[in-house]
């Protein structure tokens, strides 16, 4: 089993790190991270090099993210909670998904070309809702073929109490690393593999 996780937060031990890491304590199989803020990635430049092809001009850390993404069974979106939103760096970084937008349209699968799990971890501070960032991260999900998406682990206010004491929280992001594993026979210890570290 192998779960790919996209992180927004610019901070290696803040809120969303907890979140991860608790959902990471309870996983089997491989583990990869995309760190959005510090990954060699740029943002999709509208080029339009990928409306014939299944292919990205940009030369970057992204290709090896295509191929986990065309090889993983989880996907987890996990991101602080800016302005009720995800963070600018997560959203550049997904935004180079155009290349499977325009194979869909063309009637390939691009990276439809199997079913996945999605996850939301999401972490705020402020009186902000996280709605608008759940409904985006769906959005992005169902672009990479996640049709069982579980509903939203989040640690809001932080500010007051930081997600690595929100028990409720913490207890959600292992549930549903427990609950993936219940549907896949375990087949190597957790190993991580962290972009732009």
């Amino acid at each position: 089993m192998l779960t790919l996780i996209f992180n927004g937060s610019p901070r290696r031990d803040g809120d969303t790190a907890a979140l991860i890491d608790a959902l990471v304590s309870t996983l089997v199989g491989d583990v990869r991270r995309v760190d959005c803020y510090t990954a060699n990635i740029r943002a999709c430049s509208d080029c339009r090099a990928c409306v014939g092809r299944f292919a990205c001009a940009i030369q970057d850390d992204m290709q090896a993210v295509y191929a986990d993404l065309l090889a993983a069974d989880n996907i987890v979106i996990a991101s602080p909670v800016y302005f009720s939103e995800l963070t600018g760096s997560l959203l550049a970084v997904l935004s180079r998904l155009q290349p499977g937008f325009y194979a869909q349209q063309r009637g390939e699968t691009g990276f439809c070309n199997r079913p996945r799990r999605g996850g939301i971890l999401l972490a705020g501070g402020g009186s902000g809702t996280p709605d608008p960032a759940i409904a985006t991260a769906r959005r992005l999900l169902r672009a990479m073929n996640c049709v069982d998406i579980a509903p939203a682990v989040t640690s809001l206010r932080t500010d007051a109490v930081p997600a690595a004491r929100d028990a409720a929280a913490l207890a959600a992001a292992r549930t549903l690393g427990e609950a993936w594993n219940q549907r896949h026979a375990p087949r190597a210890q957790n190993s991580t593999d962290y972009l732009g570290e």
